[in-house]
């Protein structure tokens, strides 16, 4: 991802203090081979209590380092902060999220610890029908070419989201996917991000996805495929050919710090 200097200098002296449940999620990492920016870091922690913690170790550590905090919301769920230096600022954000996933977080050499790229991909499915933003589109079609092709992600993403199903998520991307050139002009992306180009993309993605989910046995509605070790969108009139895999709460691979 193209990372301004002032991120790519926050993210290097707070690895060290990322772990399995004080980990970086959101569209820096979902988009670090992709053209688009981000104008925040989002450190997301398992437990409540870890947030404060964690905001204010990584505050004292940056202030230690010149950098300027100004605080713009703490609240027991969410920390914020515009951090400043030589010119540049961004936004830094320290959440609660869920410890309900399909994979652990993982290790990582920029970010220290990260969500797990199927976890990145099924999150911003979901942020993309809960919101109207036009970013969400630009990572949508990132997911579909770099991570997992848009109807797997999209199927998956129900069994976080209880109460959707598949065909309801797709109808409600559709629903809020109204927007102009103007609002695409307004994403920081390098190449500038083609608005006609990315809406027909979307149309021609989520009618493969359409397809593919109504091929589906509803009763696995929220699971992923696996072949040979790999998440995959599954040939429907052979899934006896795949391992299935559910999402939970803290796998056992998860390094708990209790």
């Amino acid at each position: 991802m193209p990372l301004s200097r002032i991120q790519t200098e926050i993210l290097a002296l707070l690895a060290s203090h990322r772990d399995p449940e004080s980990y970086v999620a959101g569209s820096t990492p979902l988009n670090r081979t992709a053209s688009r920016y981000s104008g925040d870091i989002n450190i997301f922690h398992d437990r409540e209590d870890r947030v404060r913690e964690a905001a204010e170790i990584d505050a004292t550590l940056l202030q230690d380092h010149g950098f300027t905090i100004r605080w713009h919301r703490r609240d027991p769920l969410i920390y914020t902060a515009f951090v400043e230096r030589s010119g540049e600022a961004t936004k830094l954000e320290w959440v609660v999220d869920s410890d309900y996933r399909f994979f652990p977080t993982v290790p990582d050499e920029a970010f220290g610890y990260v969500l797990h790229p199927v976890d990145l991909a099924t999150n911003k499915v979901a942020a993309s029908y809960g919101r109207r933003e036009p970013r969400d589109i630009v990572d949508l079609l990132t997911i579909h070419d770099r991570i997992l092709s848009l109807g797997a992600a999209i199927w998956a993403t129900v069994g976080k989201s209880l109460g959707f199903t598949p065909e309801g998520v797709i109808n409600e991307i559709r629903r809020t996917a109204r927007y102009t050139r103007e609002d695409f002009n307004r994403v920081a992306s390098e190449p500038p991000v083609d608005p006609v180009a990315t809406m027909t993309r979307l149309r021609e993605l989520l009618a493969e996805a359409e397809a593919f989910v109504a091929r589906m046995p509803t009763e696995k509605a929220g699971l992923l495929f696996l072949e040979n070790g790999h998440v995959v969108q599954p040939d429907p009139d052979h899934l006896d050919r795949y391992q299935t895999h559910a999402g939970q709460r803290r796998p056992l691979a998860w390094h708990l710090r209790n």
